[in-house]
């Protein structure tokens, strides 16, 4: 009849008879499948699941269903240098912001990510010649490292050159600019400054601390 082929008037083609998921297949010119297999799906969206500011250490529990993260991760900044109270008196210059990385990599489901988020170094201790801010420390999650801003350059001696100290780098991963501002959700608040205001205070404005580093944790759990 018209419009009808019965499956005995068709060959046979290489292809299994059966469901296939995502599949990819090849297709004739007369319309026949000649090849069929299933494909691998998509990677999953991502969904945050930890965000803190350090000094801190831990591990974070992987969805059962992840298969890869990424985290934005920066390291600690240095502290400003210190005062010279030797005349005219000068404050130190500010310390070097943490690298602020974005890293992604493999993670098994369900096991624990270990991080460890460092400190801010202190401030440059005033004398006559003043004292240089101390480093921060570096932050890690996994094999990743966003390393420490250095300290800032003591204030004296008098007339000579005193620099700022050196922001962190973040091996391995993409290098953000240091003043990135992560919207409010949830385990932010309002939201985060990452890197920015974080190094001390360069001069007139008096020194302090270096900031903290910081994770905020992603992974393609779906849940």
């Amino acid at each position: 009849a018209n419009d009808s082929v019965t499956p005995d008037k068709l060959s046979n083609t290489a292809v299994t008879a059966g469901a296939y998921t995502t599949a990819n297949i090849t297709v004739d010119a007369q319309g026949r499948l000649t090849a069929a297999a299933s494909g691998a799906g998509g990677d999953g969206a991502y969904v945050m699941h930890f965000a803190e500011v350090g000094p801190n250490s831990g591990n974070v529990t992987a969805n059962p269903a992840a298969n890869n993260f990424y985290a934005y991760l920066i390291g600690a900044a240095g502290g400003s240098g210190g005062f010279s109270n030797q005349a005219p008196g000068r404050h130190g210059k500010a310390g070097g912001n943490g690298g602020l990385g974005f890293f992604s990599g493999p993670v098994t489901g369900g096991a624990a990510v270990a991080y460890s988020l460092g400190a801010g170094g202190n401030k440059g201790t005033t004398s006559p010649g003043g004292n240089p801010g101390n480093a921060g420390s570096a932050s890690t999650v996994s094999t990743f490292t966003a390393n420490a801003g250095a300290g800032g350059g003591a204030g004296g001696p008098a007339f000579t050159t005193n620099n700022a100290g050196a922001n962190g780098t973040a091996p391995g991963g993409i290098l953000l600019p240091p003043n990135s501002f992560f919207a409010g959700s949830a385990g932010l608040g309002s939201g985060q400054l990452f890197g920015g205001n974080t190094a001390g205070g360069p001069t007139p404005t008096p020194g302090a601390a270096g900031g903290a580093g910081a994770i905020i944790y992603f992974d393609d759990g779906n849940a």
